[in-house]
């Protein structure tokens, strides 16, 4: 089983995290040659549709079920009955798509290495605990006066993208 390093994005809607994550994808495959996978927690709305085979074969009982197009575009939809991200992680780990980083959006309680993407510096207080390592998003594009906040680095990805990777060891 290949080690996996877990990187947690959190902020509120609208902080720039979809924007960071879109080009951290990119410079982590382009820069480093690494292999990414996302889990996003969507909190408002159902991810596989009522009605449609894959969400009645998870209905029936199925523990995942696969979709595929005629573009060799794949969709799986798991069936797990409690909502424990570790067990999503040993099961990309032992899959059969290699990746080196995974990528989580939205899940304020885990406990790896976060970044906060925030739209305001007086989002921040708020958000922050104790496994934020960088600060970004939306802020980056505003003309703020510090590049720090209670000691953590405020960085746009495409231009820090090496202060990135020292931060994350990678």
């Amino acid at each position: 089983m290949i080690f996996i390093k877990i990187i947690d994005v959190i902020g509120y809607s609208g902080s720039g995290k979809t924007y960071f994550i879109r080009k951290l994808i990119a410079l982590l495959k382009i820069k480093l040659g690494y292999k990414v996978a996302i889990v996003k927690n969507v909190k408002h709305h159902q991810i596989d549709k009522e009605g449609k085979d894959s969400y009645k074969f998870t209905e029936s009982g199925a523990s995942y079920s696969i979709i595929k197009n005629n573009n060799k575009m794949y969709g799986i939809f798991l069936q797990v009955n409690e909502d424990n991200l570790e067990k999503i992680v040993n099961w990309v780990q032992q899959g059969p798509i290699q990746i080196e980083i995974l990528v989580t959006e939205g899940f304020r309680t885990l406990n790896h290495p976060t970044i906060l993407c925030v739209s305001n510096l007086d989002e921040i207080e708020h958000q922050l605990n104790k496994n934020v390592k960088m600060i970004s998003g939306v802020i980056c594009s505003k003309n703020i006066n510090t590049n720090t906040f209670a000691n953590l680095p405020i960085l746009d990805i495409e231009s820090n993208f090496f202060k990135f990777k020292d931060i994350f060891l990678m």
